[in-house]
């Protein structure tokens, strides 16, 4: 049987942890640690830590580069680089990276969700990623009514859940984030800041965090920053979280993502 990936070994070295929804440490996050090697993170879905966040001497030899809704990434041996203020960082892979899952080490961590969406919202869409988040977002917000509505069993569950959605909605407009939804009737899996779910070809494929995703703990590149209502959220990526409380237990909860963020 495969491990969980809840198990996974977020720093064996003991050069940081990840903060748990119930403990929080002081830390130096791992862009101000010393420079690694490039041969030290492991594949995403591989055994070992990834050390995203990290920064690196040097790329390896014969890397490649792509681009991902207008983000250079530099990639060598299924680990992905980015490049900011002059210096290389591993990161996470780019969403639309799919994988078999015959691949990957883990048996994944499914993630929960507080509430999902069964209305389309309007964003102010700057480029071609949140143009997309839109359109999908359309669908699946139909599709989660359709869905509702044939089961009536849950009609009072999805009045609450609307006004979760309602109500997450306004916040992240108020803080200029936009949300990516989830669908009703698809299951979403989570490992170290990445969210990925089984796409139609039967391989795992990452996404964009859905809105309300509920996760247990945050990998140890996040960071604690303070939005336009003057109170502190985390960061990961372009993914902003806050603590939320669901059926007694503590969780970091997926708000939105950041419409101005761009590698520097």
């Amino acid at each position: 049987m495969k491990p969980s990936a809840a198990t996974r070994n977020a720093s064996p070295s003991q050069e940081g942890r990840r903060v748990t929804s119930s403990t929080g440490s002081h830390r130096v996050p791992p862009a101000y640690r010393g420079h690694i090697d490039y041969n030290r993170p492991h594949r995403f879905y591989d055994h070992g830590h990834h050390y995203y966040g990290y920064r690196v001497h040097r790329l390896p030899p014969r890397y490649e580069v792509y681009h991902y809704w207008g983000r250079r990434y530099y990639f060598w041996d299924g680990i992905y680089y980015s490049y900011r203020g002059g210096v290389y960082y591993v990161c996470r892979p780019p969403f639309g990276y799919y994988f078999d899952p015959g691949l990957y080490y883990y048996e994944p961590v499914i993630c929960h969700l507080s509430y999902y969406s069964y209305a389309d919202r309007q964003y102010n869409i700057i480029n071609d990623n949140y143009r997309t988040i839109a359109e999908q977002n359309a669908i699946i917000a139909k599709n989660n009514a359709t869905i509702a509505t044939q089961q009536a069993a849950i009609q009072a569950q999805q009045t609450q859940q609307a006004r979760m959605a309602s109500e997450s909605y306004q916040l992240a407009m108020r803080l200029g984030l936009v949300q990516s939804y989830a669908a009703v009737n698809q299951q979403y899996f989570y490992d170290d800041g990445v969210f990925f779910i089984m796409n139609a070809s039967g391989k795992y494929e990452t996404i964009v965090p859905p809105a309300g995703a509920l996760v247990e703990e945050l990998p140890e590149d996040y960071q604690i920053v303070v939005l336009a209502d003057g109170k502190e959220y985390f960061q990961v990526d372009d993914t902003i979280y806050r603590m939320t409380v669901s059926e007694g237990k503590a969780y970091f909860e997926v708000l939105g993502q950041l419409q101005n963020y761009r590698w520097e």
